[in-house]
């Protein structure tokens, strides 16, 4: 036990160290004194190559059509594109996704505090699709618009040592924006960049600059109509959906970091190039739904392209406080050829009179919604809950308002056979039980008008 003891405290000490050793190793001696320990270096890591030969970013450059910036290891790529106003997105033109509307901004997303141009979008490739302190953003992408063209610029990462110079080169390009774009950026990007500058000990310069998230409007507005298989709402599901955008040998988001590693690797930029126009077809999508947000906020209901867009929009409007808007957009959505359009539209109606008092409209309001939901027996759950919720909103008006106990007890019977949960069944059951004793009420005293019970 006592060798293990003095093999441990020798361990504990350090390397250069003996216990009770002289320079002759002879017991009682003099001890070694210890190396100076150099001085700390800057946080850094460099991954090995099989040939032990960094990557050149000339090459790497000259293969991609960008250009070195730095020296030594501590260079990284950039690579500029520039799409002119008059090529084409999918059905749109550059010069249609320009947007000029900037302090509408905040309608489709409110968090943001101020609104400011120039625009910058921005889009990450990283190591990892799940975050963490090991997860880089080895290509950092952003575009501006400039003369009506969209300026694009990629900043690839050829070696770990370079990231402290890409980054100090994105945040200067930050620091020249109004205002940042990104899809899933504050959830994702940002907070991963700020963790690689706090890395570096540099400031991070995101945090102070205005910071539009446009999946949040995107989901709210295009949803229910460009929705993923597991319920998202992608970028590339939305460029199809709103412009007819089809990549092709478009690289899957999982495979992005297995191909950097292969760079990485072999020094060849090969696999890359997908990566970066990947990335690139990303910022140009980004800056199109932007600015199709922005136009249906500033256009209103003359702006959308159907009635399921019309209802989103009036949502989204109604949750700004714009009524007015709100109401046009869910009117016009009442002569949509869907039926499930002109439901909910109708739906939306009664809701925004019932809050305003407008018992009367409601009432006409909802019985049309219930009119067109019970025709159709076994339609969508969402359209059999709107039929659901009518009858019951019948049910209290031709009580409480109306004083036809006879219709209201109807109606909540109809509720009631419409009804999935157990609270609302037993909320009807309980509605029914006192419509029963007010009738029983009225019977007795043998006279319509007396005075209902509460």
């Amino acid at each position: 036990m006592s060798d293990l003891v003095s093999r441990l405290r020798g361990i504990a000490r350090g390397p250069g160290r003996t216990s009770g050793a002289g320079p002759s190793g002879a017991p009682g001696g003099p001890e070694r004194p210890a190396p100076q320990q150099p001085a700390p270096r800057e946080p850094t890591y460099e991954p090995e190559r099989p040939s032990g030969q960094p990557v050149d970013p000339g090459r790497v450059a000259d293969a991609l059509g960008g250009e070195p910036l730095g020296e030594g290891r501590a260079a990284f790529v950039r690579v500029r594109r520039r799409y002119e106003p008059d090529r084409r997105h999918g059905e749109v033109r550059i010069s249609a996704c320009g947007c000029d509307r900037v302090d509408l901004i905040r309608l489709l997303d409110p968090s943001v505090d101020t609104c400011a141009a120039p625009l910058l979008f921005f889009d990450l490739e990283t190591t990892g699709l799940s975050g963490g302190a090991g997860t880089l953003a080895f290509l950092v992408g952003c575009a501006w618009f400039e003369d009506g063209a969209l300026q694009l610029e990629q900043y690839l990462l050829t070696s770990y040592a370079a990231e402290r110079a890409l980054l100090a080169h994105f945040a200067e390009r930050v620091a020249a924006c109004g205002m940042l774009v990104s899809y899933n950026g504050r959830t994702f990007d940002a907070p991963l960049l700020e963790m690689r500058w706090q890395f570096h000990r540099s400031r991070a310069p995101i945090g102070g600059t205005p910071h539009a998230d446009m999946l949040h409007p995107a989901r709210r507005l295009w949803r229910t109509r460009a929705c993923d298989p597991d319920g998202g709402c992608s970028l590339a599901t939305l460029e199809r959906f709103l412009f007819g955008v089809e990549r092709v040998n478009d690289v899957p988001g999982f495979e992005i970091p297995s191909r950097y590693f292969r760079f990485l690797r072999s020094g060849d930029p090969a696999p890359l190039e997908p990566i970066l126009e990947h990335n690139r077809m990303d910022l140009v999508s980004l800056a199109a739904v932007t600015a199709r947000g922005l136009a249906l906020v500033d256009g209103g209901s003359a702006e959308c392209r159907d009635g399921w867009e019309r209802l989103a929009l009036g949502r989204l409007l109604e949750r700004h406080g714009d009524a007015a808007r709100a109401m046009e957009c869910f009117g016009d959505a009442t002569n949509d050829p869907s039926r499930d359009v002109r439901v909910e539209a109708l739906a939306r109606i009664a809701a925004r009179h019932r809050r305003a008092r407008r018992h009367a409209e409601a009432a006409d309001a909802w019985q049309q919604v219930f009119a067109l939901a019970h025709e159709e027996q076994h339609g969508n759950p969402r359209t059999q809950l709107l039929a659901r919720d009518a009858a019951e909103a019948l049910a209290v008006h031709h009580e409480h308002r109306a004083r036809n106990l006879a219709a209201a007890r109807e109606l909540a019977r109809k509720a009631l056979a419409l009804e999935r949960s157990r609270r609302g069944v037993e909320s009807l059951q309980y509605r029914l039980q006192r419509l029963e004793r007010k009738m029983g009420v009225q019977q007795k005293s043998g006279d319509d008008a007396a005075p209902l019970l509460d």
